[in-house]
């Protein structure tokens, strides 16, 4: 029976893992905190933990984040909190999951840092500019909630209709429930924790922002690769075409133009035509 540590290993040794090794990694530096933060407290040092603390935490004063800019990166790895830790990584695990079957791994990755990067411009901007939060004085902010929200949102974004099975509510499609989770923040972000909220809040708008920008990527990538199939399978058929049909420059490019407006499947039979004979010309 292999050990637990060599279960964490095999994470980070097989391909195709990314996310479970984030949530590894955060789960690993949450549990060397509470061991870091009793030890402490049973010496009788629990200042030197709350001192450690603001090493890695993102506070809201310029001058704090001056002296500290790590904390811009380390802030959404660190938790103090386990329900705080444990719905995140549930939320990272079952999104990230739906994601990655869109976008693959490497940018659903890509959109847990974007996202923390996010909350933490939104948040600083926030708190230094709002009179609400400016009266407060400085917050430390902590935990991984911007990039995983930006992962909800992108998801809920890319397969509204995705639906999953809730305890006690049944089925529901995911876009509700990422809906739920962002107006849950804007009405909290007068709360206790509302600079944590305005943080999500920043995270959830890059997660929409990067996943109209990747469906929108993807969908022109589409039609390049029907125009470049179209005039590849046409140039395997033998066509009979005369010399004299020249396709001339205005006319190609009106026929380009039409399909980055509209997708090439807007094109008539004798625009399609026309288009391969434009490509046997430039052969």
């Amino acid at each position: 029976m292999r050990s637990i540590w060599q279960d964490m290993k095999l994470v980070f040794q097989q391909p195709n893992r990314g996310l479970m090794q984030l949530i590894v990694i955060n789960v690993g530096i949450f549990i060397a905190l509470m061991l870091t933060k009793v030890t402490l407290i049973l010496a009788g040092k629990s200042e030197f933990f709350e001192s450690f603390l603001e090493q890695l935490t993102l506070s809201s004063s310029f001058a704090d984040f001056s002296r500290k800019p790590w904390t811009f990166l380390t802030y959404f790895f660190i938790h103090v909190d386990l329900m705080h830790v444990v719905f995140n990584m549930l939320f990272l695990y079952w999104f990230g999951q739906i994601l990655q079957d869109f976008l693959g791994q490497n940018k659903t990755i890509q959109l847990y840092f974007i996202g923390g990067l996010a909350g933490a411009v939104t948040y600083i901007g926030a708190l230094n500019t709002i009179p609400y939060y400016v009266n407060q004085g400085p917050m430390f902010l902590m935990g991984a909630s911007a990039g995983v929200y930006a992962i909800v949102t992108a998801a809920a974004t890319l397969r509204p209709n995705y639906t999953v099975h809730l305890f006690l509510i049944g089925p529901i499609a995911i876009k509700y429930i990422s809906g739920f989770y962002v107006i849950w923040s804007v009405l909290e972000s007068v709360g206790s924790n509302g600079g944590g909220n305005i943080a999500h809040l920043g995270g959830a708008l890059v997660g929409v922002l990067f996943a109209l920008y990747s469906k929108r990527t993807q969908t022109a990538t589409q039609q390049i690769e029907k125009v470049l199939t179209y005039v590849t399978v046409a140039a395997q058929k033998t066509v009979s075409t005369t010399s004299s049909e020249v396709v001339d420059e205005e006319e190609l490019n009106q026929i380009l133009d039409k399909i980055s407006k509209s997708g090439f499947d807007s094109l008539s039979k004798l625009e399609k035509k026309r288009l391969f004979q434009a490509s046997q010309k430039n052969e």
